[in-house]
């Protein structure tokens, strides 16, 4: 059988050895963020690791329905099985959650019973603030590692830290100055260059990279000329994110092997079978998280997981570092 087993945080002392690279992505972890639908009828130990819902400093209602387009990803999915590239994935949730210090106090002791992996998502509003909630975690049982989300495109300046440098890079070493965790900085699909950024990541200590978050988009029902969504503009995922995230997963790979970076890449969006996988793989991702096809079907990340072994195994690929970063340039003619 061949070997899964990614190192996703080499730069670290304590480390992070995922047995595998299938990830639940940060807000589709089961119905409500957090695993319900999932906790006791899913192995969650099975895949590389779980990211509950994004948390802040304090407490967060989230913006005002409708929240999703379309209301049913599950129906939507199946209405549209002969064009599924057609298909739009728009959300501002508004990143509802109690706060990271209930998070911290009652929701990691139980995720401690999880046994599996856990990362915690959390945003800020400041520097300051993301060295505050570092501290505040390290309170925290049963997480390996922290996700600074720098580009949550639904809430007021979402996106504010991933489209500087410069803040990037203090946000980050403002964590790493405060938790002895491993740091992931989640960057935004939206930027002028975001080799800059992800180098501003490194810069400032971070362990990896997650690209990329949703693309801000919007969609408008003709019958009454309103946006579809409460917050009129939302996060774009699903299918028409993959080929922009895939190519920033490309371009940072690259940029981050001419500094001689040895930063893992997560790639995220759009990753609906084994294929879409190998595609973010061969790019130069480490790993991947599996966000929108949770929506439609909660078994996704395991059936995926076993495709993506059953693909090694039958095109005698011993281990998933072989095919990392592999793409050929297509050659000129």
């Amino acid at each position: 059988m061949a070997n899964l087993e990614v190192d996703l945080t080499p730069r670290h002392p304590q480390g992070l050895r995922l047995a595998n690279p299938v990830m639940i992505a940060s807000g589709t972890l089961g119905y409500d963020g957090y695993g319900r639908g999932l906790i006791g009828n899913y192995p969650l130990h099975q895949l590389g690791a779980v990211i509950p819902k994004t948390v802040t400093r304090w407490p967060r209602e989230g913006n005002p329905e409708p929240r999703w387009f379309p209301d049913s990803y599950r129906q939507a999915w199946e209405s549209k099985a002969d064009e599924p590239d057609g298909l739009l994935f728009l959300n501002a949730i508004g990143l509802i959650n109690p706060g990271i210090e209930t998070a911290v106090r009652e929701w990691t002791p139980q995720w401690a019973d999880w046994n599996a992996t856990v990362l915690l998502s959390f945003a800020a509003h400041s520097v300051g603030e993301f060295g505050e909630m570092a501290a505040i975690t390290n309170a925290a049982v049963g997480i390996s590692a922290l996700e600074l989300n720098l580009s949550c495109p639904n809430i007021e300046n979402g996106a504010m830290f991933s489209h500087s440098p410069a803040l990037t890079r203090d946000a980050v070493a403002a964590v790493k100055a405060n938790s002895p965790l491993p740091v992931i900085a989640k960057l935004a699909p939206n930027v002028p260059d975001i080799t800059e950024i992800a180098k501003a990541a490194a810069d400032g200590g971070a362990d990896a990279l997650t690209i990329c978050n949703t693309l801000p988009a919007m969609s408008i029902d003709l019958p009454t000329r309103r946006p579809v969504l409460g917050n009129i503009t939302g996060g774009l995922s699903g299918i028409g994110l993959r080929p922009v995230s895939l190519a920033l997963v490309y371009q940072t790979a690259q940029a981050l092997k001419e500094i001689g970076a040895n930063i893992p890449i997560i790639g995220v969006g759009g990753i609906f079978n084994a294929q879409h996988a190998l595609e973010y793989i061969l790019a130069g991702a480490a790993a991947v998280q599996i966000g929108s096809a949770n929506l439609i079907n909660l078994n996704a990340p395991w059936r995926i997981l076993t495709n993506l072994q059953n693909y090694l195994t039958n095109h005698n690929i011993a281990t998933l570092s072989q095919l990392r970063g592999t793409v050929h340039p297509t050659p000129t003619h």
